[in-house]
């Protein structure tokens, strides 16, 4: 049921009973005027370690988990809030439609769904209520986004003729990012001191640092960075800006400053796999597609990046914090 779990990640209970207690929880995070508490911070982070040990994966430290955790549901709220504002509704039958396909999906009928839900402990209207956040979600980076992305037919014909494509057999790529973020019309002493930082990151993990004691050194310094283990990606699942360059590297070798529209990236790649045998040439529908996708969830994390830098956002309740 890995579909159905990964639209459970950030499911979270807050039933009537539960809400008096969960009132007084710590606040861990403000997003204008909203709150996370530890409860729900607390209840995410299990959801999402249940999602891992079904997939057999690799879980990253506890405390890396709940930084990613907490940048995913400020996210989530900082779009819902968007949502709300453009008076986009989610109606029962895109609820039910949605449900119906998720069940598809997993070979079962709705009623299996939801006992299946039960059996693992899960509150069904909790799930649709979930699920309909999601929906809202989709439908505002719908409306957002989807206008502003294509691909034209010189990018296809790039594509098909580039390294890109022409590997031996697939190979698959463990990279570790860390992002000096930049505002959103930053001026050239802002650029200057986030293409510095992002030198001394790279200086650091060049001569053995890793990714975890950078973002730990840097976060105590109240240095703002973002980023860690992006965990295996194909070549086309890579962000564009970073593909080619990766598609060169050697593993343990590290690269950066990489400037985009959101900051400075360095990178560094872990380690190289293949990933299974040689394919053959994609049709140029199969390009436009995988590019396609690729600009969209691009597009999609400069968009949240731009949301939380006009937002007033607060984590730990000390400071003001503009993760990506």
């Amino acid at each position: 049921m890995k579909k159905l779990l990964t639209l459970l990640v950030l499911s979270f209970t807050m039933t009537l009973p539960t809400y008096a207690a969960q009132s007084l929880d710590k606040v861990v995070a403000v997003i204008n005027d909203e709150v996370i508490t530890s409860s729900e911070l607390n209840h995410s982070i299990e959801m999402v370690k249940l999602q891992i040990s079904q997939q057999n994966i690799a879980a990253p430290s506890d405390d890396i988990l709940k930084k990613q955790v907490l940048d995913q549901l400020i996210n989530k709220h900082l779009q819902l809030q968007l949502a709300k504002q453009a008076g986009i509704k989610v109606t029962d039958s895109d609820l039910n439609k949605t449900i119906g396909n998720i069940a598809k999906q997993n070979n079962v009928s709705t009623a299996t769904l939801y006992e299946r839900l039960a059996e693992d402990g899960m509150d069904v209207s909790e799930y649709k209520r979930e699920i309909r956040d999601q929906i809202a979600i989709h439908k505002i980076q719908q409306q957002e986004i989807v206008n502003r992305v294509g691909v034209s037919p010189d990018e296809i014909s790039s594509f098909i003729r580039s390294q890109t494509w022409q590997t031996k057999a697939p190979n698959e790529y463990h990279l570790e990012d860390i992002l000096i973020p930049l505002s959103d019309t930053p001026n050239a002493n802002e650029i200057a001191n986030a293409k510095s930082q992002a030198q001394s990151v790279a200086n650091e993990l060049k001569q053995g640092s890793t990714v975890d004691t950078v973002t730990k050194t840097a976060s105590n310094n109240k240095q703002e960075v973002q980023g860690g283990d992006l965990g295996w990606r194909g070549l086309s699942e890579i962000p564009s800006a970073f593909a080619e360059l990766v598609s060169r590297m050697n593993p343990k070798e590290v690269a950066g400053p990489i400037q985009t529209s959101n900051g400075f990236h360095v990178i560094r790649l872990a380690e190289v796999r293949a990933a299974g045998k040689p394919q053959a040439a994609p049709s140029r529908k199969e390009v436009e597609e995988m590019l396609l996708q690729k600009k969209y969830e691009e597009a999609i994390q400069t968009w949240l990046s731009k949301l939380r830098a006009q937002a007033f956002i607060v984590t730990d309740v000390t400071k003001k914090h503009a993760l990506a």
